[in-house]
């Protein structure tokens, strides 16, 4: 019964949508056949889920015919519909998420507060967008008209707001070349990154995206030099030294990280009232951009390679060749993109490391259990070389992390890995300015011996650590480094251990409070949580990181553990296509864990019940 229900639904609205093509009085004409045979069709109404809707699109097509070119190929009309639909199911996805869907338990809830809302659609601009894509869709622009359409459109609850950002962006891509197009999609595709910062300020947001677009995707854009000295330590002397695309790229990460402190801002300020000058929801674009400008102009920091357009830029450090064989067996931490500080709550740990790199014939080696964020401190320190915020002896130091296990990988003969190691002490001595991290460093002794030779990896290196020719910063747990390093004491004695403690309970919410701007950066996931709940949900995952809800042969310390939950809350919401992480994300990664107990994860449904 139920599927004759159906089939007849179909049949009465492809009847009215017959019926609409006779009304015209012209059913011979190719626009009208072209509706009625690439539109007009079951499988289309059945994908709307809404057959009013569907007569409406078909009337508005209908009615704009005229003013239409035609497509000459089915695979054309099939591109169009769906972007159609897709841009719909966002539409109406996004109602469902404005209402409070996280207090939903289960998925008939969510349906029925959506059927509820359903009256919310906002049918004449999604009509009017149906028709603007086609008017465009035999343009070769179409593509890149069609992404940046569906990019916008969740970041607007305004749809007036919606459609003028819309025609800015349609403005722009209509004379633009190729690879100005290819910008432009970067810029829309970004705009949601924006949005969690910008959620209730949707003029800013606007007037961000706007800018983007005037400054980077106009075809002469000569003041991106100036743009690039505010930013970089760096210098460039035309246009055609800097690659857009990596620049533009760059420039939003920075932008993103000054959002970011903006909000931290707000958050500390909370104990009174915060001030109205950096609040998110008041500022006006030109007191935005005033903030900016200082805010990257403090913190110029030394570029990138992929802002250079095929060239070695000009640095306090020699470039290293890309047949370098740092460049083979490591990579440079300091050209890393840091979305926010990775080692919040460790400014003690990286003075001290600091202080050890600057004395001189002295190497820090960091020490402490697993999970305890020794490498975060490596990676604070990389932070604060490309922001420039380090003492004079240590501005400019570039910084590379080297493994055991990839230096000696293909390594067959006798005298390979001796010679490796021999053009990697040959290289960093040419390049002082360079520090070497070797991670799980306790890995170096023993490496590479035979039985015909004790010449390991550790021996090698004690000469040039002995002589201060090259700085090393290794990381090892306690246990290791007492087994391996202090075993031996002529390698031991080239070290000073700084322990890193596992960190408490407050720190740890510190660490994941500010880490959440980039886990949202990485999964394209909004945080949509008041701060209240925001704090209540990182506190829970905090307490799971007890060592009586962790199983006894895989102890994992904080913040490892409760980072590890929320970085897979924020992956679950990404992996079913969700703009914001829900409760039951949060649900989801504790019941998938494997670094909890069985009976803990059995009760998952209750853990995130606030009291």
């Amino acid at each position: 019964m139920k599927g004759n229900a159906i089939l007849n639904s179909i049949t009465n609205t492809m009847s009215s949508a017959f019926r609409l093509i006779q009304n015209t009085g012209q059913p011979l004409s190719f626009e009208n056949n072209c509706i009625q045979n690439m539109f007009i069709l079951p499988s289309r109404i059945e994908a709307f889920h809404d057959n009013e809707l569907f007569l409406k699109f078909i009337e508005s097509l209908i009615r704009d015919r005229n003013n239409y070119a035609f497509p000459d190929t089915s695979e054309e009309y099939d591109r169009y519909f769906a972007d159609c639909i897709r841009l719909k199911e966002q539409m109406q996805k996004k109602i469902c998420s404005e209402g409070d869907i996280r207090q939903c338990g289960t998925q008939e809830e969510v349906s029925g507060k959506c059927d509820s809302q359903r009256n919310l659609f906002p049918e004449e601009t999604w009509l009017l967008c149906t028709g603007r894509l086609f008017e465009n869709l035999k343009t070769p622009f179409y593509s890149v008209y069609a992404a940046s359409m569906l990019c916008l459109e969740p970041c607007f609850t305004d749809q007036s707001l919606f459609m003028q950002t819309l025609q800015d962006f349609y403005s722009v891509i209509i004379k633009s070349t190729s690879s100005n197009q290819k910008l432009i999609g970067q810029i829309a595709e970004n705009a949601s990154s924006y949005r969690q910062y910008l959620c209730h300020n949707e003029i800013l947001l606007a007037d961000i995206l706007r800018s983007h677009l005037a400054c980077f995707a106009a075809d002469k854009n000569i003041w991106l030099v100036k743009l690039f000295e505010e930013m970089y330590i760096d210098t460039v002397s035309s246009l055609e030294e800097i690659n857009i695309e990596g620049f533009l790229s760059d420039f939003q990460q920075k932008e993103l990280t000054f959002l970011s402190f903006i909000k931290h801002e707000q958050n500390i300020a909370k104990s009174g009232v915060p001030d109205q000058q950096s609040s998110l929801e008041n500022i006006s674009f030109p007191e935005y951009l005033a903030q900016r400008t200082v805010y990257f102009s403090e913190r110029r920091t030394k570029a990138p390679d992929t802002v250079f357009s095929g060239r070695h830029h000009s640095g306090t450090v020699s470039i290293l060749s890309s047949d370098s064989i740092l460049n083979r067996y490591a990579y440079n931490m300091t050209t890393a993109s840091y979305i926010t500080n990775p080692a919040i709550g460790r400014e003690s740990e990286i003075s001290d490391l600091e202080l050890i790199l600057i004395s001189p014939k002295k190497s820090p080696i960091l020490l402490g259990e697993a999970g305890v964020g020794k490498t975060a401190v490596v990676e604070g320190l990389a932070w604060l070389l490309q922001q420039g915020n380090v003492p004079k002896l240590l501005q400019h130091k570039e910084l590379y992390k080297l493994t055991t296990t990839s230096l000696l990988s293909g390594t067959k003969y006798v005298g390979e890995m001796e010679e490796r190691i021999r053009q990697l002490m040959d290289e960093l001595e040419k390049h002082p300015d360079i520090i070497l991290f070797i991670d799980e460093i306790h890995t170096i002794v023993g490496a590479g011996s035979t039985e015909s030779s004790n010449n390991d990896i550790s021996n090698m290196l004690k000469p040039y650590i002995d002589r201060g020719d090259i700085k090393i910063i290794g990381s090892t747990t306690s246990d290791e480094y007492r087994k391996y390093l202090l075993s031996d004491k002529a390698l031991a004695r080239r070290f000073y251990p700084i322990t890193i403690e596992e960190p408490d309970e407050d720190t740890t919410l510190r660490i994941l409070l500010g880490t959440i701007p980039s886990i949202e950066y990485e999964t394209k996931v909004r945080n949509a949580f008041s701060e209240e709940e925001t704090r209540h949900i990182l506190q829970i995952l905090i307490s799971l990181s007890a060592e009586k809800y962790q199983p006894a042969d895989k102890r994992t310390r904080r913040p490892e553990l409760p980072l590890t939950l929320l970085e897979m809350a924020f992956s679950y919401a990404a992996l079913y296509s969700r703009d914001t992480v829900s409760i039951e994300d949060f649900i989801c990664a504790v019941r998938h864990s494997n670094l909890l107990k069985q009976e803990v994860k059995a009760k998952w449904q209750n853990i995130f019940i606030k009291e």
